[in-house]
């Protein structure tokens, strides 16, 4: 797992396929942060990035080999990035089903391999299909019950989970939405309408990560355990600690029990297992996201090689590479505040570094509250220093566009 990037490592073994076929092409479907940060990461290997998006003029875009113009919905868009590419990946998991059956049939053909594989998409796209299997799987996880849209669900979701009770959205919900708290009785009224997902609170926890990769072989690398902070207004991802405030103990439970999901699933690339650290130290996972993670963002200065170029690595059919942490380091999200809009519309896409301290900017228009325009990653001897490091450069950010804005 400490293989050089050279061409010779890259096989493709596709289904049924003995031959093994070099991959040259990642098809990449989403041109968010995630898609352009892949696309950064593959220059530094023997791949081409082709991008799916609905914006040539994207960072995402510009950061790729080749860019197709269309939605993630349509048929015929899928179909030119299946020509164009040898393998497809994704940075989100909420692919229409008209890709996911056009993707499926284009694998069938035996033209392209999708990682991670459709099924598992399918599977953590909707999270109360996630929530079954991970019962099923008997992997720990908090108790819950599915409504099929009956308004009196919410009622005997209570009556069976307790106060304070979770709601969450079964597809979309990310960033903060999708997910809502009802504390009492009287908060029952505010319950969403159609089929949803109840959960029982957590109580006293903490929330950590670990970025766990898996490849086409079975080879497994392991991020963290992370911790993870959220603005508590919008539950949107504010800090990560890397490493985690963790016992020895603690950190090899976490870590096994995201590799016995990843591996439960058949997994294949990078996926943020998300986790409850309960106060009596169990460990449960909140969710899964089949794909490179932010609270990963960390591994590209502070580890030996990176969750993006691990996942590319993972999905193409090369060797992992070392993945150690080298030096403790915190990330802060730049989320997008009145004082923060006017700064990010005269960034474009850029990192800049100085010292211990690397600043990305994602070259987002500021269109909605709390939307991640970037991230600081500090370097220390401890998570608590590069945290303050990272802290006094949020600081002066704000201060600098607090100025300009005068």
């Amino acid at each position: 797992m400490h293989m050089s990037s050279t061409a010779s490592d890259v096989q493709s073994a596709g289904p049924g396929d003995s031959t093994a076929n070099l991959v040259q092409a990642i098809g990449i479907i989403g041109d968010g942060q995630l898609g352009m940060m892949l696309c950064q990461a593959a220059r530094r290997l023997p791949l081409k990035t082709v991008l799916l998006t609905t914006d040539p003029s994207s960072p995402a875009a510009q950061a790729a080999d080749s860019a197709i113009v269309g939605e993630m919905g349509d048929t015929n868009s899928i179909e030119e990035l299946v020509r164009c590419s040898d393998v497809i990946t994704y940075e989100r998991e909420d692919i229409p089903a008209s890709a996911i059956a056009a993707l499926r049939a284009a694998e069938q053909r035996g033209v392209v391999d999708c990682f991670p594989s459709l099924a598992v998409i399918e599977l953590i796209q909707d999270k109360g299909r996630q929530k079954t299997w991970l019962a099923e799987k008997r992997i720990a996880t908090l108790p819950f019950v599915l409504s099929d849209g009956d308004p009196n669900d919410a009622q005997r979701a209570a009556q069976q989970l307790g106060f304070p009770l979770v709601q969450k959205a079964l597809r979309g919900g990310f960033d903060g939405r999708g997910v809502q708290v009802l504390r009492d009785e009287a908060a029952l009224a505010r319950a969403w309408p159609g089929e949803t997902l109840y959960e029982q609170y957590a109580g006293d926890f903490r929330e950590v990560a670990v970025l766990l990769v898996r490849d086409r072989q079975g080879d497994t690398c392991a991020y963290g355990p992370v911790d993870m902070t959220f603005e508590e207004d919008y539950s949107v991802l504010d800090t990560v600690l890397a490493p985690a405030d963790l016992s020895g103990e603690a950190t090899e439970s976490a870590r096994a029990l995201a590799r016995h999901a990843i591996e439960a699933m058949d997994g294949v690339g990078t996926f943020g297992v998300e986790m409850f650290l309960l106060a009596s130290g169990e460990l449960l996972i909140n969710e899964i996201s089949p794909r490179v993670h932010n609270a990963g963002h960390y591994t590209i200065e502070a580890c030996d090689s990176s969750q993006f170029e691990q996942h590319l690595r993972a999905v193409s059919g090369m060797k992992l590479a070392a993945s150690q942490q080298h030096t403790a380091a915190a990330m802060r999200n730049l989320l997008c505040t009145p004082v923060l809009t006017q700064e990010s519309r005269m960034r474009n896409a850029h990192v800049s570094e100085e010292g211990l301290l690397s600043e990305h900017w994602y070259g987002k228009a500021p269109t909605r509250k709390m939307r991640k325009l970037g991230h600081i990653t500090a370097l220390g001897e401890n998570p608590g220093e590069a945290l303050q490091r990272a802290d006094t450069r949020w600081e002066r950010i704000q201060q600098t566009a607090l100025e300009a804005n005068r």
